[in-house]
């Protein structure tokens, strides 16, 4: 079960995927820490980097690929401007139609600015309608994210 006190307790040695980012001058708000509305573009960059890396033989973004369902980030930190942006991106849960990947995001000491999840919807574009998670992104899920899923399955 994904949940917010497990989510605060992820670390980078959980994932098999990481991306990083300088903070933008545009991504601060007049507090000059990071907007909160920022930090969903900031999962959708971890997420891109891994569909390029480990999906992109699989997808066909014209055929099927993911749309968004909904995402859920707990603030425990601020980011400023300049700061390095590590984001550590996998798979925390795979259902019949749907993939919940899970984010922590640290700043370049490691310290915890944010974590969260997004689940995305199998989708076929051709057809307009969700469809079950096929088994080839399945098995790279459960190769790749093993560590994760079982930190969120609780076994």
């Amino acid at each position: 079960m994904i949940d917010d006190a497990r989510l605060r307790r992820l670390s980078p040695d959980l994932f098999g995927s990481h991306a990083t980012l300088k903070v933008r001058y545009r991504d601060l708000d007049t507090f000059k820490h990071v907007n909160n509305a920022v930090y969903p573009t900031y999962m959708e960059f971890g997420r891109q980097d891994y569909f390029y890396r480990f999906m992109k033989d699989l997808i066909d973004w014209e055929e099927k690929g993911f749309i968004l369902g909904t995402n859920h980030i707990v603030h425990l930190h601020p980011l400023f401007l300049f700061d390095d942006v590590h984001i550590y991106t996998g798979v925390g849960a795979v259902g019949n139609r749907s993939v919940t990947f899970v984010n922590l995001i640290t700043n370049q000491h490691g310290t915890v600015a944010a974590v969260g999840y997004s689940v995305l919807v199998a989708y076929n574009f051709k057809e307009g309608d969700s469809i079950p998670v096929p088994s080839e992104w399945r098995e790279l899920f459960r190769r790749r994210d093993e560590k994760l899923l079982h930190f969120f399955s609780g076994t």
